[in-house]
This record gives structure tokens, sequence and C-alpha cells, in this order.
């Protein structure tokens, strides 16, 4: 009897953990609305903000239908913010021309030389605007307690500034391998960032004083490794402690726990892009799972 019930009882803790790994596909967001989409992120009451490259913002409820839109008036955006007032930052990357010489020929290039962000509330009104001389250009961006973070690419440095003042408190950059012009991270447990070194094949945790407190992966074929030439692209926790990582070329998926183990891949995703591109990621506070096809301009939404 106790040998049944032992047998009983393992079996529900392992259907358990399979269930927490176990996501659906939910549709699809935005198909045929949306441009080449830059980030994404959830505002106020879980709904989710969409970023294009153009400046303007999608905001979309959990059913998947427009709440509103909102055209920034800013161009060459690249990463978004909400705040705790579910106020939303948008960042900007400013460019300068440049002639270069290639082979023969001279090319006119555009060279990030700075970043502005505007913040707009809720209805779209604009609240500010701010330049960060210190910034060269803007990938992603959070607010995470009182910083202000922002993945600069071409200082290959994630910043950190008081967002109050805008006056920069430190910056994360050694060890980081960055390529195919990807840079992202997102808020970790307690106040940290996860950094998804993809030139490292590591998704790596660091707190606020840049000292690195933990990392797992590495570049293989097993299911927690990452493949390719580069990986991860992004990645995410969910509400459970859980870590979500997302590979591209092809795109995988995996659910890992909370200390970087015992992956386990979410099965019937499409392939979200060609190539080395990047595949923003967002997830709401019931663990809805949200993935930019970011050249094709739609979500994919994934339920557990």
């Amino acid at each position: 009897m106790k040998k049944s019930y032992s047998i009983l009882l393992t079996a529900l803790i392992l259907s358990g953990a399979t269930a927490n790994a176990n996501y659906r596909i939910d549709g699809q967001i935005g198909k045929g609305k949306l441009g080449p989409i830059s980030q994404i992120a959830i505002g106020a009451d879980d709904t989710l903000c969409v970023l294009e490259q153009t400046g303007k913002v999608s905001i979309f409820k959990s059913d998947g239908s427009i709440a509103s839109t909102l055209d920034t008036g800013m161009q060459n955006t690249g990463a978004i913010a909400v705040d705790s007032a579910g106020n939303i930052h948008i960042f900007s990357t400013l460019t300068k021309e440049k002639k270069i010489k290639v082979g023969a020929r001279m090319r006119t290039v555009q060279i990030p030389i700075g970043v502005e962000c505007g913040v707009f509330d809720a209805s779209g009104k604009k609240l500010k605007t701010t330049q960060f001389d210190n910034l060269t250009s803007a990938k992603s961006a959070r607010i995470v307690g009182d910083r202000l973070v922002v993945a600069d690419l071409t200082a290959r440095a994630l910043v950190l500034m008081d967002t109050e003042t805008g006056k920069e408190t430190g910056r994360i950059k050694k060890g980081l391998r960055l390529c195919c012009g990807i840079f992202d991270f997102c808020e970790a447990p307690d106040n940290t960032l996860a950094v998804s070194n993809l030139g490292a094949f590591k998704l790596q945790q660091f707190n606020l004083d840049g000292t690195l407190l933990k990392e797992f992966g590495k570049r293989g074929r097993e299911i927690n490794d990452f493949q390719g030439c580069c990986n991860p692209v992004s990645a995410g926790y969910l509400p459970n402690g859980q870590i979500l990582t997302v590979e591209k070329d092809p795109t995988r998926i995996k659910i890992y726990d909370a200390n970087g183990e015992n992956a386990r891949q979410i099965n019937g995703v499409e392939e979200l892009v060609k190539g080395c591109s990047f595949i923003p990621v967002a997830i709401d506070s019931k663990g809805t799972i949200y993935l930019a096809a970011n050249t094709k301009g739609y979500i994919v939404k994934l339920v557990p």
C-alpha cells in the first residue's frame, strides 16, 4: 500500500512539473495591422504594448483586440518601458550622416550619436522628453526599482540611471559578447537583471551594482544548451520563478527551473524569424507569453 501511494505521489509531482512547462498557442495578435516591431512590453492591467520602428505604439487587450494606438512622432524607435504608474517610455536612437569608403565607392551611413526618451501617459499625452548624452543607442529598456536601465548596443554596455534625475549610476559591460545587432535583457527576481549574453551562449543575472550573481548556459545541441551562432536572443521570468529563453535560427522556446536547469521545450511554435534576427518577448502577471515575429509584424500568444 505504501509503495502504491509512493508511486502515485511521484506521478502526481511529475505531472505537475510537466504541466508547469506546457503551453499552447492561443492565436496571433496584430497580423495585418503592425509593421516591423522593435520591442514589446506589458502595460497597465496586463495590456500588451507593441512598439514599431516607426514610433507607433499599439496597445492590445488580453483578448487580442486593440485598446488604443499612440503615434509618438519619434523615429528610429528601438526600446519601450512601462513604469509602475502605467506611463510609457519610448526610446529613439538619434543619428547623423557620415560618409565612409567601401572599396572604391563612398557610401552615406547613419551613425548613432545619442538617445531621446519620450514619456507618454496611458491616454497618449506626452509628459516629457529627455535626451541622454551618456547613451549612444537604445536597443531595449526596463524600469527596475528606482533605476532606468538601457541596453546601449553601440557602447556594448547596460547603462543604469536614476529614474528621477537621469544620473548614471553604473554600467555592466565586462564579459558581454554581443552579435547580430541584438542586445536584450529582462527584469529578474528581487530587482535584478538577466542579460541575454548571446555571444557567450549564457543567461547572466546581475544585481543593480553590476555584480554577477549567477549564470547558466553553454553552446551545444542538448536541450539545456543554446544552439546556433549565438543564443539566447531574449528571456523572461514566469510568475512561478521559472525562466523562459528564446532562441532563433531555428526558433526554440524553452522553460528552465529557477536554477537554470531541467529545460523543457514549448512545442508548436512556428519559425518566427529568419537568420540572425531578434525575437522580442513579454510575459504578463498570469504567465501569458507573447513572442514577436518582428519582421513579419505580428505577435504569437502562448497560454499555460
